[in-house]
């Protein structure tokens, strides 16, 4: 039992150290954060920090990996079934777009983090990783979707998902440059038609 409360007590503390450090590069910036202000972010000693982090990248590492995990689950939480493939994919991209705008600073982060991650030798695969898990909560959501109704067309839906991902990725971008809702909002149901017309083509 002992053994067992130090083990999850170490897992808090290190979980503490990862928010720390998503606060601190919200704050400052990919660039401009150092293990200091990451360790005053998450209340804890430069020390301990360097405890159960080597360094500063295995800090900004574990923070991806916390970012995909909460955005992955954040993505599927509000998954239902459809009634058809073409309301899936409209349920599931307005879904989407609605968590990114709540999402704007962590969404920033994420693109520094990401291409970070691929100028690291020791972190490219986390890149991939990344954006295999999102392409995989778009699959799994529009298999849910259509669990009951069938994929009327021969669409891989893994293709599917990847190609929804992509558009997504061109307007998060665009969107984070210059916040046109206007603009975003067409373009997302250009998307939206653009996946429908994939699939019923098939």
């Amino acid at each position: 039992m002992a053994n067992a409360r130090v083990i999850e007590k170490r897992a808090q503390l290190k979980e503490q150290i990862i928010r720390g450090a998503v606060d601190a590069l919200i704050e400052t910036g990919l660039a401009a954060v150092t293990t200091r202000r990451i360790a005053e972010k998450a209340g804890v000693n430069l020390a301990t920090l360097h405890y159960y982090f080597e360094n500063k990248d295995a800090v900004l590492i574990g923070a991806l990996e916390m970012i995909i995990s909460q955005m992955a689950g954040a993505l599927s939480a509000d998954v239902t079934e459809q009634l058809d493939i073409a309301t899936c994919i409209e349920n599931v991209i307005t879904n989407s777009w609605r968590l990114i705008l709540l999402t704007r600073d962590i969404q920033i982060l994420q693109y520094e983090l990401t291409l970070y991650t691929m100028r690291n030798s020791g972190a490219q695969s986390l890149a991939k990783f990344q954006y295999n898990s999102y392409c995989k909560v778009y699959e799994d959501a529009f298999r849910h979707g259509i669990a009951n109704t069938g994929n009327p067309s021969k669409i891989d839906l893994g293709d599917l998902a990847r190609f929804v991902v992509a558009g997504m990725d061109g307007l998060i971008l665009q969107y984070l440059v210059d916040p046109d809702e206007e603009r975003a909002t067409r373009c997302l149901k250009q998307l939206i038609r653009a996946s429908q017309a994939l699939v019923l083509s098939n």
